[in-house]
């Protein structure tokens, strides 16, 4: 399994509104380990055949993804939504994208760093939008 880290101190996350002082470049997110420190506590509550951890995580994600998409679907329907329950699937959607990192052998940190980078990279050469992985 993926090793413990310490927090890094003077990276706390204050929010959106101090993301540019906070974190101007990914090098300073790469110290910040608060993705990794989420990941480990997932360890204690990961509770399924060691043999099929990428099978039950990739299928426990799809399913709670589902349940956030089925919330938005009603609120599409009724007009209102409960922030609260949409709220808790994104944190059931957070842990099995953290534990389907673990069963990657992969730090969940750097699974962000990854996708900052490219999204950095998509922006910076103006394809954000538009289609396919390698834009």
């Amino acid at each position: 399994m993926i090793k413990e880290h310490d927090l890094v101190p003077g990276m706390e996350y204050y929010g959106d509104d101090h993301y540019d002082v906070q974190m101007k470049d990914f090098e300073e997110v790469s110290q910040y380990t608060f993705f990794d420190a989420y990941q480990d506590f997932t360890d204690d509550t990961a509770i399924y055949p060691e043999d099929r951890g990428l099978e039950y995580t990739a299928l426990g994600l799809a399913s709670e993804a589902g349940e956030f998409a089925g919330k938005v679907k009603k609120m599409i329907r009724d007009g209102t939504y409960n922030s609260d329950a949409m709220v808790a699937e994104l944190g059931d959607v957070l842990w099995y994208v953290a534990r389907a990192a673990a069963e990657l052998d992969v730090h969940l940190s750097d699974v962000a760093q990854e996708n900052v980078e490219k999204l950095k990279s998509r922006k910076d050469r103006n394809v954000l939008s538009g289609e396919g992985d390698n834009r």
